[in-house]
């Protein structure tokens, strides 16, 4: 039995939809699904059970009704950028993570998680996925703090799973992220902005070297996500333990962004539009991020390539939001 905790989020659902491809149907999915639409994100899935995420831990912990745990993907958390209550966050990102390492350590089941980008602040100390790097990081916001004090954690464990892999995601988009509201991508954002006005609106720059719209992030595709893990999972022997970033290894703007959304919808020319930025995000901004893939091409053995901006954007936006049933 494979286990997916965030199985029905974003990411979560959308490696459970790529395993069912390849054939993997025997997953436990943990999450708490709630009173909104988030169960649409599992619909069309095959899998075993789904338990709340209180109820997993006891129960891997209680003997797991006797299952052969095969891994465990840990895609659940909060992952809230706005998020202040740093108690909750500690407990939720990190302490629930400590237990199940230890699990996946006594049990020697593979454990890979979702570690983020956030946890590299504004980028001052660049963006080296090596855990030598890791205490040297400052996160701006307390959700990159709750991640980056796991991966200091895990660096520091004598006893391990047999294979462990954080991984850092840059901004991910792509079908399944409906339920995240503000937290969204922003080409999900957007694309009301142009079907009821016709423009897009993106946050001014307070940097001098950084134009209105020049900001530079690195925005990966879900689908180069799940593959990744997958790859992860299927060539666990012959991947090496430890961090890894997962983007798309180039910067782009979020012109770059608008412009592509424009161009997926067929309108011509773009019409962009810039406005404050909130006083509340503004010092917890990042200006810069990029993935530097070389971890991952060598010592995680994959090597396919990412998906172009432009055609991820065309493929969500045409395939997805756009269809009739959007979701994967």
């Amino acid at each position: 039995m494979i286990v997916v905790t965030g199985g029905a989020g974003f990411i979560g659902s959308a490696l459970v939809w790529r395993l069912n491809q390849h054939g993997f149907d025997d997953i436990l999915i943990a999450d708490r699904l709630g009173h909104g639409g988030k169960w649409l994100n599992i619909n069309k899935r095959t899998f075993r059970r789904v338990l709340h995420k209180d109820v997993l831990l006891p129960w891997l912990e209680g003997g797991a009704d006797g299952e052969r745990i095969e891994a465990v993907f840990h895609l659940g958390a909060s992952s809230s950028t706005t998020e202040t209550d740093v108690d909750y966050l500690v407990d939720n990102n990190l302490n629930y993570s400590v237990r199940l390492w230890r699990y996946c350590a006594e049990h020697r089941v593979p454990f890979i998680y979702a570690s983020s980008a956030a946890t590299y602040g504004a980028g001052e100390q660049g963006f080296h996925d090596i855990l030598t790097a890791v205490p040297r990081l400052r996160p701006l916001n307390p959700y990159g703090f709750s991640k980056q004090k796991f991966d200091h954690w895990a660096m520091h464990q004598h006893v391990a799973p047999p294979l462990w892999a954080g991984l850092k995601f840059f901004n991910v988009y792509g079908p399944q992220e409906y339920h995240k509201g503000g937290q969204s991508s922003v080409i999900f954002q957007v694309l009301p902005q142009v079907q009821q006005s016709g423009a897009i609106k993106l946050f001014k720059s307070y940097r001098p070297d950084y134009a209105d719209g020049g900001q530079l992030r690195d925005f990966v595709y879900v689908k180069d996500c799940v593959d990744v893990m997958l790859h992860f999972y299927t060539q666990a022997k012959h991947v090496q333990s430890g961090l890894y970033n997962i983007g798309s290894g180039q910067a782009r703007s979020f012109a770059d962004v608008a412009r592509g959304v424009f161009a997926a919808m067929e309108i011509d020319p773009p019409v962009i539009e810039y406005i404050d930025m909130p006083e509340s995000i503004r010092g917890q901004y990042q200006y810069f991020t990029e993935a530097n893939l070389q971890r991952l091409r060598e010592k995680g053995g994959y090597q396919a390539p990412m998906t172009a901006l432009e055609a991820g954007i065309h493929d969500y936006i045409r395939g997805y939001l756009l269809a009739e049933d959007r979701y994967l």
